[in-house]
């Protein structure tokens, strides 16, 4: 029931004007679009307020373009709804996280920390992580994925069930950000603290390798 809401709420925002409306026999009608489903579109005729559904197919070759792109625009706003709406995880295995980013379109960042007895790691977190500039920043740009290797054991385990990952990237040292996509391409890396950096820095520093 939220799902149709919200479309319903876009719809009008993409396209709330009344306009002319012309089929292939030149008859034409007043009226503004209330949704598309399929191949059918709906529109609220301004004489008698009444929603009337029309095949796109009947209508003039400038309409269907008019209707392309209003199901382009919606699709966007969709798109940017969700985003907006995103819960923002940090996943533990690159099998959830390829999944989210099918899903949203976004790169993965793969963090590589160790905060238990890394002083670096837990100074990266406060300074980028732990931040509502981050978290902001994070869910219309990034899926997440942390390889927490605190524990001694943990940096096998994790190899091994992220073997699609663990064998293309190594962090070397820590922290360690990769920047990759769903199918484990190398977008960019950032390596280690940077003391001198700045929130702000760090993210510039991640849009710049995300945009490329």
């Amino acid at each position: 029931m939220k799902y149709a809401i919200v479309i319903m709420v876009l719809c009008a925002a993409v396209c709330s004007q009344a306009r002319t409306w012309t089929n292939t026999e030149g008859k034409t009608l007043e009226g503004e679009v209330v949704r598309v489903k399929d191949d059918t579109v709906f529109i609220k005729i301004t004489r008698t307020r009444r929603i009337h559904p029309i095949e796109v197919s009947l209508l003039s070759a400038a309409d269907q373009e008019f209707i392309k792109r209003y199901k382009q625009k919606l699709a966007d706003r969709l798109a940017a709804q969700a985003l907006k709406e995103r819960r923002l995880v940090w996943h533990d295995n690159f099998k959830d996280a390829k999944a989210e980013a099918e899903r949203s379109g976004l790169p993965i960042l793969l963090l590589y920390t160790a905060p238990e007895w890394c002083g670096y790691c837990v100074r990266l977190e406060d300074r980028v992580f732990d931040t509502g500039d981050f978290k902001r920043f994070a869910a219309e740009n990034l899926v997440l994925l942390v390889a927490d290797f605190s524990e001694k054991d943990d940096r096998k385990d994790w190899e091994e069930d992220n073997e699609a990952v663990s064998s293309k990237f190594k962090a070397g040292g820590f922290p360690c950000m990769f920047f990759i996509t769903k199918d484990t391409n190398k977008l960019g890396r950032i390596g280690g603290y940077e003391e001198d950096w700045s929130t702000d820095d760090y993210l510039e520093k991640m849009e710049a390798i995300i945009r490329k």
